[in-house]
């Protein structure tokens, strides 16, 4: 089973070291990325819009949550082909990145401030205003009660003004006004919702039924008190608030409320509760937005529960769809309770290269090198560590350890006496051995599993308008195949790399590119063409050969083994792949 499993999570860490690339591009090339991802928009017809909460303007604040309930429908209803809408929790990253509480009323400006930040192209922004019978005329005099008369029930409405606005250009593209009685509230989000998209694009495939039935999915006191529930920050009241949305959701429709369910159990995984927080994440489905994020919450929990080998196999799974270090970092540490070291360092490497300054994944891959009895890389690891953590006494005991194997026992007593400072238990794990201490990321980066999925909506929409448009892109890349063939690198290049700012998942044209390289000695760059290629068609028997044939050139024979098993499950025959086995046993036969 575990030699089944090696290619799969060695191609795992391709699309890991890919993503990652892009990420870094994006952050030392700021400009050429959005240059890019406009010209990017224009040709495929995409935009990413964020909906502020609405201004109470009515003055009457048992309404406050109303505001942020916009956002929470709206971001939901506007999710569809060619939009990218930003959820409320995405949302909130930038408040926090400009150091606002997501309650903030702000102004026009800042609202558009985090717009930009949370990388939105169009933003809603809108106020709404309650009134009842009794304000239609509070100069008039009240009527006296006689004991016969019947209090009447008081009717409240709701005035609703929202304005789409394009941050790119500055200006106003569209406003909306409705409104009525107020327990008719869902129902005129999803009129609204209908209204923005048929003014964004006249050929709306949607009908507004269709959106106003998916708006008014919850019932309205289910409703209220789960928007309440992820508005408070008193965690009791959370609690209840989130409880009785569940329930009435339950009582009235028969089913779960998947995003009270979600609010709830991620509320009871961060108090420890785990088996409880299990219970609600496991109901997401994959169709669920929330559903990667649960499912590392649930992979965390299991390991906690003792249940490790079902947090292996579904954090696996997750590695795939959600490649953040954090995530390899896990399963590295998952590997190592199970003693599966080797397999565990393939994890645990790309996340120190993604992350070289955690000390979670320092310690970790020290740790682990440490136990596949790799004292020098062991050594390295732990002492950089060090640097960053200076009263880490686990790591001090390990570097310890460590020194010992490779014969420096002035440099192991100084870890050791550091180490019994430090460590109450120092004693004890010297007579009886030190637990497993490979430690496990209970959070991840909230703004980089955004951008990651941010990316990938962004690349569904130039896949889905790109597969319309076939005869271009096959243009372009016939183009840059005549240029390599003629020996012109430069225009090869070029062509290529333009192909890809309209159809990123062309994985011809980073083969290509990969190709370019490789006959110019670049290696390192041939071979991140090489990974992006594998990350959008790991089939690519092409690409796995000449990775393996560049691997052995650097002289990295266990990437070219593993290039070779790849290439040889996709294409035993091939001529190619033969020429390379040949060329593996040739050159790392000692190895």
């Amino acid at each position: 089973m575990k030699n089944a499993g090696q290619p799969d999570s060695f191609f795992c860490m391709f699309k890991h070291h890919f993503k990652i690339l892009l990420f870094i591009l994006t952050l030392s090339t700021q400009f050429f990325a959005l240059e890019h991802k406009t010209a990017a928009r224009n040709l495929v017809g995409s935009d990413t819009i964020v909906i502020m909460p609405f201004e109470n303007v009515s003055g009457r604040t048992e309404y406050n949550w109303i505001g942020e309930s916009f956002a929470s429908t709206l971001s939901e209803l506007l999710d569809k082909p060619g939009l990218i809408a930003i959820r409320p929790d995405e949302r909130n990253v930038a408040y926090k990145q400009e150091g606002l509480p997501p309650t903030a009323i702000l102004t026009r400006a800042t609202m558009i401030k985090i717009a930009e930040r949370a990388g939105a192209t169009l933003v809603v922004i809108g106020t709404y205003r309650i009134s009842d019978d009794r304000d239609k005329d509070k100069t008039e005099q009240p009527k006296p009660k006689t004991d016969t008369t019947q209090e009447k029930p008081v009717e409240r409405t709701v005035a609703i003004t929202a304005r789409l606005i394009d941050i790119r250009e500055g200006r106003l593209i569209g406003e909306f006004n409705l409104g009525g009685d107020l327990y008719k509230l869902q129902e005129f989000q999803g009129t609204l919702a209908y209204e923005i998209l048929y003014k964004r694009n006249p050929a709306l495939p949607y009908s507004q039924v269709e959106l106003t039935t998916q708006a008014t999915l919850a019932p309205i006191g289910a409703f209220e008190n789960y928007i309440k529930g992820t508005l408070t920050r008193e965690r009791q009241a959370q609690i209840e608030f989130l409880e009785k949305a569940i329930n009435e959701f339950n009582d009235k429709v028969r089913g779960y409320y998947i995003s009270a369910m979600f609010e709830l159990g991620r509320i009871r995984y961060e108090s420890g509760e785990y088996k409880e927080a299990i219970d609600l994440l496991a109901k997401l489905s994959d169709r669920d937005p929330r559903y990667d994020e649960a499912q590392f919450y649930i992979g965390v929990a299991q390991n906690a529960l003792g249940l490790t080998d079902a947090a292996i196999e579904g954090q696996q799974k997750l590695a795939a769809a959600l490649p953040l270090y954090e995530v390899y970092n896990n399963i590295g540490v998952l590997l190592i309770k199970q003693k599966q070291i080797a397999e565990a360092l393939q994890h645990l490497k790309p996340a120190v290269d993604v992350a070289p300054r955690d000390t979670d994944a320092l310690f970790n891959l020290g740790y682990a090198y440490y136990l596949a009895k790799d004292y020098a890389n062991a050594a390295g690891m732990l002492r950089r560590e060090l640097e960053r953590r200076t009263d880490d006494g686990e790591a001090y005991y390990i570097l310890s350890k460590a020194l010992t194997g490779l014969g420096d026992q002035a440099g192991a007593s100084e870890a050791a006496n550091q180490a019994k400072r430090l460590l109450p238990n120092f004693a004890q794990w010297e007579v009886k051995g030190a637990p497993v201490l490979a430690r496990m990321k209970k959070t991840f980066s909230k703004p980089n599993y955004y951008r990651f999925k941010r990316d990938k909506d962004e690349r569904a929409n130039a896949i889905n308008a790109t597969s319309a448009t076939p005869t271009q892109a096959d243009a372009m890349l016939e183009k840059a195949r005549t240029a390599f063939f003629g020996g012109r690198d430069e225009e090869a290049l070029t062509t290529s790399q333009n192909l890809l700012q309209v159809a990123p998942q062309n994985y011809e044209a980073h083969l290509l590119i990969a190709r370019v390289y490789e006959r110019r000695g670049d290696f390192d760059r041939a071979i991140n063409a090489l990974k992006a290629a594998l990350f959008w068609n790991p089939q690519l028997a092409a690409a796995h050969i000449l990775s393996g044939r560049i691997y052995v050139l650097k002289n990295d024979c266990v990437n070219a083994r593993a290039a070779l098993t790849k290439a040889l499950q996709i294409a035993p025959t091939d001529q190619d792949a033969q020429a390379l086995k040949r060329l593996v046993e040739q050159k790392c036969t000692t190895q």
